[in-house]
């Protein structure tokens, strides 16, 4: 392979790790992507209209074989420019499972000397490698996670609660690593002053994506891009994923 020096990066895919409180709709706003098919590993398509958004699913996925099987035959479809993995948490329940399985062991503990969390971080890697070839396609990638409360202690202050993604470090950190972004999804409460008759003001929910880190919230971003950006309606939510 010829290595080139070059100045300007020309990249058109991105990859995303995506996570935040159930019911909050991070698969609805996953699947506003440009052509998204999303690999149903939870079923949490109900009330979804992905006919009307344009964006494709698969049934029930319910191992990390037919996973496997079905993201190397899909994944590159020309129909598709964004896999979404509705949910690497729940993939990782599939990749454990598949690991003691093979091996009638109940836990990767039971393998001893580590090599169960061996083999679990070997699969990691290898999801990581399929994040790299499908950039290297063309392809857009987001993996949906759910979220975690976990206490960090600083040891120069007091200790504080910290929002992550719900998912083993050893599969965590590698992920981080290799995605472009990592988004944390919630919503807020604002106060909206309405002017109907007379001066009033209601309670109304804000839905934000962080995309950058603070001491409570684990994010990241590539590019300059505001902190917080509010997903305010279906073509606002499609424009956050084309501005990637």
């Amino acid at each position: 392979m010829a290595i080139e020096i070059i100045q300007d990066f020309n990249d058109d895919a991105f990859s995303c790790l995506l996570y935040g409180p159930a019911g909050i709709g991070k698969t609805t706003f996953a699947a506003k992507a440009e052509q998204a098919l999303i690999f149903n590993l939870e079923n949490g398509l109900k009330g979804i209209p992905l006919k009307d958004i344009g964006a494709f699913a698969t049934s029930s996925i319910t191992s990390f074989d037919d996973f496997a099987d079905l993201f190397k035959k899909f994944a590159k479809a020309e129909k598709f420019k964004t896999v979404v993995v509705d949910s690497v948490t729940k993939l990782e329940d599939m990749m454990i499972r598949d690991i003691c399985n093979k091996e009638n062991k109940a836990s990767l503990a039971d393998f001893g000397y580590g090599a169960g969390y061996a083999k679990f971080q070997a699969k990691g890697s290898l999801l990581c490698e399929w994040i790299h070839d499908l950039k290297a396609a063309g392809k857009n990638v987001i993996l949906i996670a759910h979220e975690k409360v976990e206490t960090f202690q600083d040891p120069e202050a007091e200790a504080y609660d910290r929002w992550n993604c719900s998912l083993d470090k050893r599969i965590a950190e590698s992920l981080k690593a290799t995605v472009d972004h990592v988004f944390y999804m919630h919503e807020e409460k604002v106060i909206q002053e309405t002017k109907t008759g007379r001066n009033k003001s209601k309670l109304r929910n804000r839905r934000l994506i962080q995309t950058r880190a603070t001491g409570g919230v684990v994010a990241k971003t590539r590019g300059n891009r505001d902190q917080f950006i509010e997903i305010k309606n279906d073509a606002s939510a499609s424009e956050i994923w084309t501005g990637l």
